[in-house]
């Protein structure tokens, strides 16, 4: 332990950090490309293809009919499908950046194994992973602002990185692991501005055009990111009650920093937004849609299914039961006899008392607005990365010494955790999954990531190799077909054999899939997973049968 202090502590030994990070980095972004691809990402390239194509309407020859996004027939005549129309109002801000970095790569990089629509969908996934990644790092400078102690901030970065179920999602996650970042961005660069204030430093125009700049693009990602603007609030009013000012000598003071603000950050917004572009009154449509989307799935809860559109108020806490680390609760426990000392820091009240607040006053809307969630809480990952953050901070507050210890143990655990479960880790359970049966309790791959390690063990089994000529049904398809062999020409969507059918056929499923009926007369061949914390019961992932 002494070593490790000197190591993470002297000047000396600031470059070996930077090392591991970017070795990390490095190995972190062969595994993202070398994963399966999940059910979400075909659907991603469509919502970014049709944006384009309502960009590309923008500029076209007056006599062509112009693209009207709202008329479900526009779609059709430009040979789009009623996914491109239901997904109209969906933010594109990551697919800005993240077309960018796919044609340069493209230049020097591409999977000749595979056609180029598959591989950019998995060089995609080291441009998401290179989110998580910077997700960590401005974390660890909120974190910072609240310690203000390079060593444990450090431990907490390779505690966030190594997080199993936050380094699955940032593997592959399109849209939730972007929005995590964002949200941390704006955070960041929210609370040094906050605290400028509070320290009466000069404010300039820059720094509004910054948070401006960011908060634009969190929108822009998912239109839930205004729920950031509830946090500047409550960053705002603990500013308040420190500097002991009222709010009409506040807006006196910054009256056009605030206007500016509120000027670029609507006029980026509507920039991002390319439907905004003729009417940026939609952006209210956009807001309402979002928030009761009509996109009705089941979420395996607890041995209940749990319909999205008609959420029970226990669906975001059994979840957050189950996926949060052991450090959140112990927080929770020791919340109650540091709180006094934590906040005898006026910045504290800024900072920590401003994410404390929010995480608790989202989750209460969400709950109380019956939110329409899906895919146990991978929307709420930002909340997750702040919890950590917050959790992180109470403990420390509490015992430095047995912060030390207990972090360093649980990065060893996670380091096991992540080599076991590879490529899975999004679907990690926290020690209190060892008192329930997951299998028959939670939805595990329903993003069907396990696909690729399926089409492997197709290619590979022998039993199976005697029906290449038979059909493969599976849902949806570009799960397993960029990796099956070329000699199974046959490859249909699952429903199509529903409700029998008399033809010999192999079967694949993945979680989301296995807990719904198949036809009779169906052999399991093989079962893909891992075992819960090494010792535990096995997890399954997918499944392989021989039908008829």
């Amino acid at each position: 332990m002494k070593y490790l202090n000197i190591l993470f502590k002297e000047k000396n030994y600031k470059l070996f950090f930077y090392l591991l990070l970017l070795t990390y980095l490095l190995i972190g972004i062969f595994f993202s490309v070398n994963t399966g691809i999940t059910a979400d990402e075909s659907i991603e390239q469509r919502n970014w293809l049709s944006k384009l194509e309502l960009i590309k309407s923008y500029f076209e020859n007056s006599k062509t009919t112009s693209f009207n996004p709202l008329d479900i027939n526009h779609y059709f005549d430009r040979g789009l499908t009623m996914v491109e129309y239901d997904l109209r109002f969906y933010g594109i801000g990551f697919h800005y950046f993240s077309q960018i970095y796919l044609f340069i790569i493209s230049l020097i990089f591409n999977f000749n194994n595979f056609s180029a629509d598959i591989s950019k969908i998995l060089l995609n996934h080291s441009f998401i992973f290179f989110n998580f990644f910077l997700s960590g790092i401005f974390a660890g400078k909120i974190l910072y602002l609240i310690i203000k102690d390079k060593f444990y901030t450090r431990l907490f970065i390779l505690l966030f990185l190594l997080y199993p179920y936050l380094l699955g999602h940032g593997f592959y996650n399109p849209k939730d692991t972007p929005f995590m970042f964002a949200w941390i961005l704006s955070t960041y660069i929210s609370l040094k501005f906050f605290l400028k204030i509070k320290n009466t430093n000069k404010i300039t125009a820059l720094d509004v055009i910054f948070l401006s700049i960011s908060t634009s693009y969190l929108f822009s990602v998912r239109i839930t990111g205004i729920l950031i603007l509830l946090q500047y609030l409550i960053s705002f009013m603990f500013l308040i009650s420190t500097l002991k000012i009222t709010f009409y000598s506040f807006f006196k003071i910054y009256f056009y920093k605030i206007l500016l603000f509120v000027f670029f950050t609507s006029l980026l917004t509507v920039f991002l937004y390319p439907i905004l572009w003729k009417n940026p009154l939609l952006i209210f449509d956009i807001i309402n849609q979002m928030r009761n989307y009509p996109f009705g799935v089941c979420t395996l809860t607890l041995g209940k299914c749990m319909e999205s559109v008609d959420l029970p108020s226990s669906y975001i806490f059994i979840w957050f039961f189950f996926k949060l680390p052991i450090l959140f609760f112990i927080a929770l426990i020791l919340f109650p006899f540091v709180e006094k000392h934590i906040f005898l820091n006026t910045s504290n009240q800024i900072t920590l008392g401003s994410i404390l607040l929010s995480c608790t006053m989202i989750i209460l809307l969400l709950v109380f607005f019956n939110v329409n969630l899906h895919g146990e809480i991978r929307h709420l990952l930002f909340l997750v990365s702040l919890l950590l953050i917050s959790s992180f901070s109470i403990i420390y507050f509490y015992s430095k010494k047995f912060l030390k210890y207990f972090t360093l143990v649980t990065i060893i655990i996670f380091t096991i955790q992540n080599i076991n479960m590879y490529p899975y880790q999004y679907t990690w359970f926290n020690l209190f999954g060892n008192f329930v049966n997951i299998n028959k309790n939670f939805d595990l791959d329903y993003w069907g990531v396990s696909g690729r390690n399926l089409a492997k063990q197709i290619n590979k089994n022998n039993k199976i190799k005697k029906i290449r000529n038979n059909c493969i049904y599976v849902s949806p398809e570009h799960l397993i077909k960029p990796f099956i062999n070329t000699n199974y020409k046959c490859i249909k969507h699952l429903t199509s054999i529903y409700p029998k059918s008399s033809e010999k056929y192999i079967l694949v499923k993945y979680t989301r899939e296995i807990s719904r009926e198949h036809p009779s007369e169906c052999k399991l061949i093989y079962t893909e997973g891992y075992k819960y914390n090494m010792f535990g019961d096995f997890l399954n992932m997918g499944e392989i049968y021989v039908c008829n």
